[in-house]
């Protein structure tokens, strides 16, 4: 018996550092934020680069939210300065899952949007002294949050190097 929870904690921690390792690595920053649970919604951002322009990625999941065609950012750093970024709609979808309660399935759907941001290199700058408020114009409502400490900016920032650097090491 004894055996079993011994290999059952070394199993336990052994996944959690491959979950923690594979977050570390991940190209992609975001928040969730769930003020009213109908309200709610989690935002993930990474940066693409194809030739000389480059791109902030924006994906939205919620139950309710979902990018205009034509999506507008607005950001504003901590140093005050405010940029405005014009954007296109990738793609509105939608995921599915289900929760069991009892013998019954509970399925719950939640609306996945992805639109890309043109931004450029002098805009990222920018980004480096963090990122204290966001707002996307989202469909029904916009969608806006502001930020006590940078969570976003900084890592956006990091990614765009990386984007840079990447024609530099070929």
């Amino acid at each position: 018996m004894t055996i079993l929870k011994i290999m059952n904690k070394k199993t336990f921690l052994a996944l959690a550092l491959i979950i923690i390792s594979l977050n570390c690595l991940a190209q992609t920053v975001g928040y969730s934020y769930k003020p009213l649970l109908s309200k709610g919604c989690s935002v993930r951002f990474s940066v693409a680069k194809k030739d000389s322009a480059y791109y902030l990625v924006s994906t939205i999941k919620s139950d309710r939210f979902k990018f205009l065609n034509e999506p507008v950012m607005m950001v504003r750093t901590y140093d005050g300065d405010v940029i405005k970024l014009n954007g296109s709609l990738i793609d509105n979808g939608s995921e599915s899952i289900g929760y069991m309660s009892g013998n019954m399935v509970i399925p719950i759907t939640k609306i996945v949007s992805t639109a890309q941001f043109d931004i450029s290199p002098e805009q990222f700058e920018l980004f480096k002294n963090g990122i204290s408020k966001i707002r996307l114009s989202t469909s029904p409502d916009v969608h806006e949050r502001k930020f006590k400490k940078d969570k976003i900016g900084k890592k956006l920032y990091k990614m765009f190097l990386k984007q840079r650097n990447k024609d530099d090491n070929f």
